[in-house]
């Protein structure tokens, strides 16, 4: 029997529900779960920058929600929300906050004109050895944890935590992870009926769900999305073997290291030709950026 709901944590399902500028409470609601707010205020409006959903699967280009949200006292934000079934991310959200908040500076000379930079990773995966679901970042001291500013954060939500986490979360952001993980559950039904946005979600969800098109679709995306995975898995074993074959025939642990090298930077050109960023293509590989944008000129 066919499945009730598509999945929501797939990109192009999780775009359709929040992403829908006919219902942009249910986004606001969802950012607002989380916790993002600026001296007590929350955001009151939000305006999606890319409405574009594409239908066939890029690897890490259809992830991502720019978003520019306004709190309730006028103060803009800038947020960006990523979808990711992937390991390796910290390096990734650490780039896309830093490039957020650059590109402000360029188009402004007046730094107390920056506006607050929000990432929200909406994983498939566990990030942190911690059982927490919902971690938060920001800038502080190291020994007295005292906060350098508020206007620069890194959320991560690890789907896979939920059921065994010890926690504490809010309804709204409970109803909003068991809406991610499992829309049909009869909790999640209770929730959507206790939570308007929520049931707005679930409804939206629900008639993506019976369009042949938007499953047809949906289900592709995961596909891809599966394959990506094995052969990231893949390349991944396939160089380390190799390194350990090609430093064994050298007989010496310097050949050992050369041959790891050596099928770093190949592993490396397969992924960025797949379209992986270079942040993660860094911390998967262990090459620095800066080697990543020269590879061509090293290999």
């Amino acid at each position: 029997m066919e499945k009730k709901y598509l999945n929501p944590l797939i990109d192009y399902t999780f775009k359709k529900v929040f992403g829908n500028e006919k219902h942009k409470e249910i986004l606001i609601h969802f950012l607002n779960s989380l916790g993002i707010g600026s001296q007590g205020h929350k955001i009151a409006d939000v305006r999606i920058l890319d409405h574009t959903i594409e239908k066939r699967f890029r690897p890490n280009k259809n992830s991502i929600m720019d978003i520019k949200a306004t709190f309730s006292n006028g103060e803009p934000v800038n947020i960006e929300v990523h979808i990711l079934p992937y390991t390796h991310v910290a390096q990734r959200a650490t780039y896309h906050l830093a490039k957020m908040y650059s590109d402000q500076a360029e188009q402004s000379d007046d730094d107390d004109k920056l506006h607050n930079t929000v990432v929200v990773n909406v994983l498939g995966h566990n990030q942190f050895e911690h059982d927490k679901i919902h971690s938060v970042y920001r800038m502080l001291d190291s020994k007295t944890c005292e906060k350098l500013c508020d206007t620069l954060e890194i959320h991560f939500l690890e789907m896979p935590k939920i059921g065994t986490s010890s926690q504490k979360l809010g309804k709204e952001l409970t109803g909003w992870l068991l809406f991610l993980t499992d829309p049909g559950n009869q909790r999640t039904i209770e929730l959507g009926k206790e939570v308007g946005e929520i049931g707005q979600a679930i409804n939206l969800l629900e008639e993506l769900s019976q369009s042949r098109e938007e499953r047809a679709i949906a289900e592709e995306r995961e596909k891809a999305i599966r394959d990506e995975r094995s052969f990231r898995k893949a390349e991944l074993e396939k160089g380390l073997k190799l390194g350990r074959e090609e430093g064994r025939e050298e007989g010496r642990e310097e050949g050992l290291k050369e041959g790891r090298e050596a099928e770093k930077y190949q592993i490396a050109k397969k992924l960025i030709h797949k379209g992986m960023d270079l942040p993660e293509v860094s911390e998967i590989t262990g090459l620095s950026l800066k080697d990543l944008m020269n590879i061509d000129n090293l290999t």
